[in-house]
């Protein structure tokens, strides 16, 4: 989920710290205030074009960073490996800068970026339901996939899936074997050049942590020469050193015990850590002396982690999987010679698997027809409630006869179309004109299948367009539902969607000397009713205005129960 937006020198807003949390997050304010702003800021981080049009008006810079909690989002820690980032944190920190002067930056988790990079990286991670650059559910290969949730197809498509991916390799390999029968010695040799790139790097399996280990701590070692001379300098410093107040103390207490021999146990315990001490400031010595700076060491390191890093670009995600490759190239080489009676076996194999693939992808073709008619009744039944009551939703499928013209995930591809008003045609969900269209299409689908998973943030923008009374109330119930399952934000003017927020923010718009500034305000409960009070009944909150609050306040918490 998106824990924090920050943003600096945009538009109007000077510095804006903004603090989400899980489920549904409510963002309000007047026409005008700044709201549009989050939404860029969001577009931003998730690789969207940047102008320099947005830098606040006599500033040189904007800033807009942003920090996502990455516990239930497990499909990122391929995605961070794919682009080459550290995979095990559970965080991740988006930083766009925007340079007057067009010098913009981009860094990921504190590495630099490229714009490509930040666009593959986070996408899906926030759906932006309002701007269809930015939708998952425009897309063909994920609305088959929602198809197969929805229907409980996921483990009979992946099934096929997995039987068309050995279908494919064995036909690449047939492709191959062709191909090497009239240039099976110019295929050799390139064999022998991948093998010797491999082999000449003599890989272990544990060694790219061990030395990432050494150059961190190659790259620390000025700081961890000043941080031990500090701790040994409060140990053994001439004039407050601990050492020497001990030795003082250990003295005075000394003269006590001829005095009193009661103390013997106590003078006994501060000899004891007055010699456990010393041994420390003599360990902290030769710790510091034992620290060198190996610049050498250090560039031998980089260069031996950048050659890791271009087999694994070339042969494999992670070294395992290089050391994997190394062996299908021998296993390749050594049985090349054998091609002839390995090619009549996959033409053999393949044949089998055509047929066991033609009659799964006919089963699995009936049902995904049947599941798309509910579907398309099921989302269709929603958008009545959401004041779209002559709009039709369905699904188009179509289906490929030839196995070798399948997609990943079988014969079937579908696009998800809707007619807005009657008499119109069907179109795509790209194609909807209507901004607040498409974003109660979108919550009308999300609602349906109650999506666990996919998508990190949905964020609404222009729901509210055209609507409100009672289809307000129930586009906010129904962002509700949607939010027990995955943070959602939503911007909105109506009081109806805002009364359901578990966490609710308001943008503002004052004048500071000659400067327009914009805050965005967490609400306390009192705050968030006054502010559904000023919603319902303009600026001014009165006794009405505050009561009617309270009762769409209760109306909204009893519709949840």
């Amino acid at each position: 989920m998106l824990e924090v937006l920050r943003i600096k020198n945009i538009a109007i807003i000077d510095s804006a710290e903004i603090r989400f949390k899980r489920g549904l997050n409510i963002i309000s304010g007047e026409t005008g205030a700044g709201k549009s702003i989050v939404i860029e800021a969001i577009s931003l981080l998730l690789g969207g074009r940047a102008s320099v049009e947005l830098i606040r008006s006599g500033c040189d810079e904007a800033v807009i960073e942003g920090l996502f909690d990455l516990s239930d989002i497990g499909w990122m820690t391929e995605r961070l490996q794919q682009y080459g980032f550290e995979s095990h944190t559970r965080e991740l920190l988006v930083k766009r800068s925007v340079h007057r002067a067009g010098r913009h930056r981009i860094s990921v988790n504190g590495e630099l970026a490229t714009l490509s990079t930040l666009q593959g990286l986070c996408e899906g991670l926030i759906d932006l339901c309002g701007q269809s650059e930015h939708q998952s559910l425009v897309k063909p290969t994920m609305q088959l996939d929602l198809l197969d949730r929805y229907g409980g197809l996921t483990d009979q498509s992946k099934s096929l899936s997995s039987l068309l991916k050995q279908y494919r390799h064995l036909s690449r390999e047939m492709e191959r074997l062709q191909k090497e029968e009239f240039d099976r010695e110019k295929r050799a040799e390139f064999l022998k050049f991948q093998i010797e790139d491999i082999r000449s790097a003599e890989l272990s399996l544990d060694e790219e942590d061990r030395l990432q280990r050494e150059k961190q701590l190659l790259q620390s070692t000025e700081l961890r020469a000043q941080t031990a001379e500090s701790v040994r300098q409060v140990l053994d410093s001439e004039e407050d050193g601990v050492l020497n107040s001990l030795r003082i103390a250990l003295q005075k207490l000394r003269g006590l015990l001829s005095m009193d021999e009661s103390v013997q146990g106590i003078a006994d315990s501060l000899e004891r850590a007055l010699i456990e001490t010393e041994d420390v400031g003599l360990s902290m010595s030769r710790y510091i002396n034992s620290i060198e700076l190996d610049p050498e060491r250090l560039k031998m390191l980089q260069d031996r982690l950048a050659l890791l890093a271009d087999l694994r670009r070339k042969y494999g995600g992670n070294i395992t999987d290089v050391l994997k490759t190394l062996e299908e190239l021998e296993t390749e080489l050594a049985a090349i010679g054998n091609d002839h009676a390995r090619l009549k076996q996959i033409e053999t194999e393949i044949a089998g698997f055509q047929k066991e693939l033609r009659g799964d992808g006919k089963k699995l073709t009936l049902a995904r027809k049947k599941i798309s008619e509910m579907l398309s009744d099921s989302v269709s039944g929603e958008l009545k409630d959401l004041k779209m009551g002559e709009a039709k939703f369905s699904i188009e499928m179509s289906s490929k006869d030839t196995v070798a013209e399948w997609g990943a995930n079988g014969p079937d591809s579908v696009q998800f179309v809707v007619q807005t008003n009657r008499g119109e045609a069907a179109r795509p969900l790209g194609k909807i004109a209507s901004g607040g269209e498409l974003s109660r299409l979108m919550l009308a689908i999300r609602r349906v299948i109650s999506d666990r998973g996919g998508i990190g943030v949905y964020l609404f923008d222009e729901i509210d367009a055209g609507i409100g009374g009672q289809t307000a109330f129930q586009v906010g119930k129904k962002l509700k539902s949607v939010a027990s399952y995955n943070q959602v934000i939503c911007i909105t003017h109506l009081p109806q969607v805002a009364s359901f927020a578990d966490h609710h923010l308001s943008v503002r718009k004052g004048i500071n000397g000659t400067r327009t500034l914009t805050e965005v305000k967490e609400l306390g409960s009192t705050e968030k009713k006054e502010e559904l009070a000023r919603m319902l009944g303009g600026p001014d909150l009165t006794k009405k205005s505050l009561d009617n609050a309270s009762e769409l306040l209760e109306l909204a918490q009893v519709s949840c129960l």
